[in-house]
């Protein structure tokens, strides 16, 4: 029971070594802080008053990356329906 054969990773397929990791889809991607941080300077200026604001969150966030021979307690084997 591994992330590899669990319906909500999503595996990574660009090269021989990334093929070993994907992402894990179970909950919604989360912001990291650290880079939203990067991509607003400002941070005590309105978020109204970036025009780019929705692209910048979309790049601040990301699903968490797991190895295929990663485990935890959420895993299903069922085929994804979609």
């Amino acid at each position: 029971m591994t992330c590899a054969s669990c319906r909500f990773w999503d595996r990574y397929a660009e090269s021989d070594i990334s093929k070993k990791f994907g992402d894990c889809r179970y909950n919604p991607p989360r912001i990291s802080e650290t880079l939203l941080a990067r991509m607003l300077p400002g941070l005590s200026v309105p978020l109204s008053e970036y025009d780019d604001i929705e692209r910048d969150i979309y790049v601040a966030s990301a699903f968490p990356v797991t190895h295929q021979e990663s485990e935890c307690g959420r895993w299903d084997g069922r085929v994804p329906t979609c």
